[in-house]
């Protein structure tokens, strides 16, 4: 009985300390501003509202970056640039001393001229306001979507030279988004979305023989949506200051806006869902990937979309879920606890979250636990960086929303702001180290290349195998075709057969599928099944049925495959014994 009644009270003090506490938060939102009681932070933040740009009829604010005398330079989504001086945190008086850009190029402009916006990225590196623009050309506004340079020549403090440094084709919310310096603080990275054509580059990181690999028939969009799209979708450029080198890094993303890179170098990107294929076979949520050289991650229109598990992409580190990816940044240089300075900040417009996903080093890549760090009800967020004083600023708006500009910032129990220095970083792997010293070799051909990366191809690890495989494409085919024919283990032929099918010729289509017909499909793993069916799709899909005994011969050897454990499995088999003829029924 004593038990009972203990077991009763404790119970009623738990309800009464959580009603407590929901009343305390309740009567301090109450005690807010409506647009900072809204908001949702984690223990030990604060924030503080600084500017609503409607107010004064400057836009909706969709770009941001701090220029090198700690000034937040902006950009509306439809109109001009603005410099803004931000008071200290905790300062009586929050409201910045704002000027709207003029570029001081000699000629007479009215106020009411925008020189330069419409800017879905900015950056300010190498004394110099890089501008990414985002638009079409009209009476308001007369440059078109592309890398402009802004530099003050004669040392005013004011812009007056503009430089376009590339014409990029695509517009709008899917066109050309960040400017982001590169950990090694002497070149650029670019990012872009799926209507926006890659321009023709020095050099491909990805090799350039990109196609849609879908033995599917194409189900396009009905709605339209991105219906004359295709390969190689969203990409990623490495660039010089001077925007006179273009090296392709990336590509397959369907609209990411922005990425980050964290203490060891390595890139993340939060890539965009197609929200109308939802319930669909081939939908794939909003995720956080990890970038590394090379890589392909399958975006392709309607039902082409590539599943995460084939190898010749990669997989995300993290799924999110539904949602409208905008922002993303690293918390190295932020004041902030331990955690969140190894933690990824993306955002989302749809659902007004930021989100802080911790990542942990995991082989040649990461994994990634995510948590809401700020959310808001409505909170359309557009774009943030971690300032110069180390506090979280970020901006809402797009599509002409209310627009306006927070500063988070962190404070102990004590009162005092996180430390601005990281007390460890992320352990370098040797798996992630592998990884790099083979993504050296993917520029030009290099001899030796093909002796160095072959073995990687049975690597334990998915990363480092594909890193080595795309070391492997950039070298003469007639370096290593033959060995792919010759290979004895199972994982590397699959391998060499996957990069012969994208490099190879129809005269080469037979022995391939003899080769991958040799191999013991019941003596390998689920994930060796996958990337065996895969080098089958690859190889019809690129060069076609074989006729006669092969064709049958290949739908022997799959059809007693079919039906398996998995989804992924049954979609590849399925689609291929369809391919080839076969008439599939379950009993």
């Amino acid at each position: 009985m004593n038990r009972r009644l203990m077991i009763l009270a404790s119970t009623a003090l738990l309800i009464l300390s959580c009603n407590t506490e929901e009343k305390s938060n309740t009567e301090t939102a109450e005690n807010l501003p409506p647009k900072l009681a809204k908001l949702k932070l984690q223990p030990g933040f604060e924030a503080e509202h600084l500017y609503s740009p409607g107010d004064r009829e400057e836009g909706s604010w969709v770009a941001m970056t701090f220029d090198d005398k700690g000034r937040l330079i902006t950009s509306d989504q439809y109109g001009a640039l603005y410099r803004m001086k931000i008071p200290a945190i905790g300062s009586e008086n929050l409201t910045p001393e704002i000027e709207k850009l003029k570029i001081q190029t000699g000629e007479q402009v009215a106020d009411s001229a925008i020189q330069m916006g419409y800017a879905q990225g900015l950056l300010y590196a190498f004394n110099s306001l890089y501008v990414m623009v985002n638009h079409n050309g009209n009476d308001q506004f007369e440059k078109t979507s592309g890398l402009y340079r802004l530099q003050d020549t004669d040392g005013d403090d004011q812009y007056d030279k503009i430089t376009l440094l590339k014409h990029l084709e695509g517009a709008g919310e899917h066109g050309p988004h960040s400017i982001v310096m590169a950990p090694d603080n002497e070149s650029l990275y670019v990012i872009a979305g799926n209507h926006t054509d890659m321009p023709e580059m020095d050099a491909y990181r990805l090799p350039k023989v990109w196609e849609d690999d879908n033995l599917f028939p194409l189900i396009k969009d009905p709605r339209g949506h991105a219906n004359d799209r295709g390969a190689p979708g969203g990409w990623i450029a490495h660039i010089d200051p001077e925007g006179k080198k273009w090296e392709q890094v990336a590509s397959g993303f369907r609209n990411p806006f922005d990425l980050a890179f964290n203490e060891l170098g390595d890139m993340f990107t939060y890539d965009s869902d197609m929200e109308w294929d939802l319930g669909m076979p081939w939908y794939r949520p909003t995720r956080i990937c990890h970038v590394p050289s090379g890589a392909e991650f399958g975006w392709r229109t309607g039902n082409q979309k590539w599943s995460p598990a084939y190898p010749d992409n990669l997989p995300p580190v993290l799924n999110i879920g539904q949602g409208s990816p905008t922002s993303v940044s690293y918390g190295k240089d932020a004041r902030f606890p331990e955690k969140y300075k190894h933690s990824l900040f993306a955002f989302d417009w749809s659902f007004g979250i930021i989100y802080a996903i911790e990542l942990k080093p995991e082989g040649a890549t990461y994994t990634g636990v995510k948590e809401e760090f700020v959310s808001g009800i409505p909170l359309p967020l557009t774009d943030g960086v971690i300032g110069p004083d180390g506090a979280m600023y970020f901006m809402t708006g797009g599509r002409r929303l209310e627009s306006d500009l927070y500063r988070v910032y962190y404070r102990d129990e004590n009162g005092k702001e996180g430390a601005l220095a990281s007390n460890s970083a992320p352990t370098q792997t040797e798996e992630n180290s592998l990884r790099k010293e083979l993504e050296t070799y993917h520029t030009d051909p290099k001899p030796g290349a093909v002796d160095y990366a072959w073995p990687y191809l049975k690597h334990p690890d998915r990363f480092v195998r594909y890193a080595a495989r795309i070391a492997i494409e950039h070298q003469p085919v007639n370096e290593w075709q033959e060995k792919v024919f010759s290979e004895e283990n199972p994982e590397a032929m699959v391998q060499g057969i996957i990069a012969l099918a994208r490099h190879g010729n129809a005269s080469q289509r037979n022995q391939m599928l003899n080769s991958l017909m040799g191999i013991s499909y019941d003596g390998l793993s689920a994930t060796e099944q996958v990337d065996v069916l895969r080098a089958f799709e690859l190889t019809l899909s690129r060069f076609g049925n074989p006729q006669g005994k092969l064709k049958s011969e290949v739908a022997s050897y799959l059809e007693p495959h079919y039906p398996a454990k998995t989804d992924v499995l049954n979609q590849s088999l399925s689609k291929t014994l369809a391919y080839l003829g076969c008439l599939l029924y379950t009993s």
